[in-house]
């Protein structure tokens, strides 16, 4: 798990690059970050397969030993089915940002997201998606060729993204199990995403 931390922490850079992003404070960012990683990694994971083939994933070998195989199924299901999206840079990076800026993507979510946040700052990244949200949307209906295509994208998607979060459920349960008593070796960024919100 923690052979991944530094692709984690390549994509919070690279969303360090929003100004957007860059302006909310410390604990939104990072709120943000603890709910949505995990799914935006698993688009990005999508990503590097589609860049290097199964073949070539140096971690393979380890990320079959690492989960039971019905688990290990499920996420190359999930991965797979995120394989079309994958083709259009803009429509990625546009999917990432969203993602990036909604409440909650992990079902187990920080239920304090906003709490020590004031009104404005909640209204505020309310805007971001709302601003992001209608981008994608205009690109992707000047990518399709009528609108129907283009509602029947952005749903199949959403689908997917659905799948995805509950086979994430799955995955966080089968981690907090088995690392429960090993949270502390776990490197900083990992801690955050998967460390027991109880014991935080």
């Amino acid at each position: 798990m923690n052979s991944c931390g530094d692709m984690y922490t390549a994509l919070i850079q690279y969303f360090k690059f929003i100004p957007e992003f860059s302006s909310l404070s410390y604990s939104l960012k990072k709120s943000l970050i603890k709910n949505n990683l995990n799914q935006i990694f698993r688009l990005n994971n999508a990503l590097i397969l589609r860049v290097t083939g199964p073949v070539d994933d140096p971690n393979s070998t380890g990320i079959v030993n690492l989960f039971p195989p019905d688990l290990f199924l499920d996420l190359c299901k999930c991965i797979a089915s995120l394989l079309p999206f994958l083709y259009d840079p803009i429509l990625l990076k546009l999917f990432l940002i969203v993602l990036m800026f909604s409440t909650h993507l992990n079902i187990r979510y920080d239920n304090n997201l906003t709490a020590n946040e004031d009104n404005y700052s909640t209204y505020n990244l309310f805007n971001i998606q709302n601003i992001y949200v209608e981008l994608l949307w205009r690109y992707i209906i000047s990518r399709c060729s009528n609108y129907r295509n283009a509602v029947e994208l952005f749903s199949s998607f959403i689908t997917r993204l659905i799948y995805s979060q509950s086979i994430s459920m799955k995955l966080n349960e089968y981690i907090l199990q088995t690392i429960s008593n090993q949270t502390d070796q776990l490197v900083p960024i990992m801690k955050v995403l998967w460390g027991n919100d109880q014991k935080e």
